[in-house]
């Protein structure tokens, strides 16, 4: 039996193929088409959106836009590689109208649009409210590092660099020992060769001595070489990298991601912005809040309680003292008394405070506490139980300044385990498709603004298949078209945008079935 047989290279057709016949009716290239005509480049800010008179013409930033979103969604994200895509990919060529930008004229857009794309994402967003595809009654937040384009080697501290003078200064002082022998020996071509190693040697010293004065003067505890906003972030356990901790906050209804934000810290400050940035994007002002407990931070919590926001962060694991002899005389068997501002201990003494305020360091900085003791510890039969400090010390229990708000929150913790259960399900899986399908666990910009714009690229992309899943292309394609047509109909005429244009791009849904134009208008 024969093999298939392709068609002859050589073959004419009577009449040419053309791009629309390649791409299918439910082809995502057309979501891509649609969305991006329902974005008002001007009032967004993209730049070139007006065109001179005089010079090179530029790209219009919507096929950029249209380029990016592809790339991105199909996991291709360099300029280069996008630049060859161009040329080779039909669906690109359909979207892009056989238009071939440079490498270069890409890279830029995305560099310098950073504002306009993250205005794009939060476009989007109003857009899946305005569907009621977000919901905005429970919310979860959670950080996620994405590394930087910066390796360790090039991360520095004040312990790094004086190791490198050490060790600089070391071969420095060997060399010259090397250079009084050959001295001795009179060895031209010896010397020569140790001269210029000694050259340098002193100007690899001059190069950690710049990276010190800007140590000095930025008041940091680190520095990068490669990206100056990038640091060394823990990943997990004793494991480092120089990263960024991108925030994102998903709403439970379809998991979508409403905001996404690049920090270059850990999440320990973060649950009270995090609350206000979603208050503002979904308009409500209550919800409830669910983070994890990285997020667990006592002046945050209060910070949170006295914006409204009602939040679920769940409560670290006690750290257990050597100090404190049996479990019946952990910190938590100390009943607080909120009248009296006086604790009872097990033994039944009463344990109060002399008002002021200490404060103490811990792993993540410093917290203000006041210290409760009593003089019964001296005499209490339970002594050796209790403590280990010295006699005349005794037992001090150390209060939060912030200890109220702290309780309500793991109150309502403990209270509603099954609401809080469902953080996990929610935030893990948006970066668990995108760092481990997708495989972006890193980041190609450099800056913490640049990578904010990347990182709501990239949840712009997944979001767009999100909601092709939860409505299905028709159903999304024409809720878009609804949108540009919403647009049209209200003035927006600057985006040279016509019913027409609409018509002939869009054939095959107004074709085949009647839309009421008056639909989500």
């Amino acid at each position: 039996m024969p093999h298939k047989k392709g068609t002859d290279r050589n073959q004419l057709y009577l009449l040419p193929p053309s791009l629309e016949d390649f791409i299918t009716e439910d082809n995502p290239v057309r979501i891509i088409e649609a969305f991006v005509n329902t974005l008002d480049f001007e009032k967004l800010q993209f730049r070139k959106v007006r065109t001179k008179e005089r010079g090179c013409r530029p790209y219009h930033p919507g096929d950029l836009l249209k380029l990016y979103i592809y790339g991105y969604s199909n996991r291709i994200r360099t300029s280069r590689k996008l630049e060859w895509e161009c040329i080779r990919n039909i669906e690109l060529m359909w979207l892009m109208r056989n238009l071939q930008p440079s490498a270069r004229t890409i890279a830029y857009f995305r560099s310098d649009n950073k504002r306009a794309l993250k205005l794009a994402f939060r476009q989007f967003i109003s857009l899946t409210i305005k569907w009621d595809l977000v919901e905005g009654e429970l919310l979860a937040s959670d950080g996620s590092k994405l590394r930087a384009v910066n390796s360790k080697k090039n991360n520095y501290n004040e312990n790094k660099i004086a190791f490198h003078f050490r060790r600089i200064d070391e071969k420095i002082t060997e060399y010259l020992k090397e250079l009084d022998h050959q001295d001795k020996l009179e060895s031209g071509i010896q010397k020569e060769n140790v001269n210029k190693t000694l050259e340098e040697l002193k100007e690899r010293r001059r190069k950690y001595e710049v990276l010190q004065q800007k140590l000095k003067e930025s008041g940091l505890d680190q520095i990068s070489s490669t990206d100056d906003e990038a640091r060394l972030l823990m990943i997990r356990g004793q494991i480092t990298e120089v990263a960024y901790n991108i925030q994102t906050t998903v709403d439970s209804k379809h998991n979508l991601v409403i905001d996404v934000k690049a920090i270059n810290n850990n999440d320990k400050k973060m649950a009270c912005e995090m609350g206000r940035r979603a208050r503002a994007i979904i308009g409500k002002e209550n919800f409830d809040h669910l983070m994890d407990k990285g997020y667990h931070d006592h002046q945050t919590i209060a910070q949170c309680h006295e914006h409204g926001l009602r939040t679920l962060i769940a409560e670290p694991t006690a750290g257990r003292s050597s100090d404190i002899p049996t479990p019946e005389f952990y910190n938590s068997k100390f009943q607080y008394d909120s009248h009296t501002d006086a604790y009872t201990c097990p033994a039944g003494a009463i344990m109060t405070t002399n008002g002021r305020d200490y404060k103490t360091k811990n792993r993540n900085g410093h917290s203000w506490v006041k210290q409760y003791k009593t003089r019964a510890c001296s005499s209490c039969s339970s002594r050796h139980l209790c403590t280990k400090s010295p006699k005349n010390r005794g037992r001090i229990i150390q209060r939060s300044l912030y200890q109220d708000a702290v309780d309500l929150n793991n109150q309502r913790v403990m209270q509603e385990k099954e609401k809080y259960r469902k953080r996990q399900e929610m935030v893990e899986h948006p970066f668990g498709i995108v760092k481990r399908q997708w495989g972006y666990d890193h980041v190609l910009m450099k800056g913490i603004d640049k990578v904010e714009a990347e990182s709501n690229l990239i949840f712009l992309c997944y979001n767009l298949k999100r909601v092709i899943k939860i409505l299905g292309f028709k159903e999304f394609m024409i809720r878009l078209l609804a949108a540009s047509l919403f647009w049209l109909k209200n003035g927006f005429t600057r985006r040279k945008i016509s019913f027409q244009n609409l018509l002939e791009l869009n054939f095959h849904f107004y074709h085949h079935r009647k839309i009421e134009l008056s639909y989500c208008l």
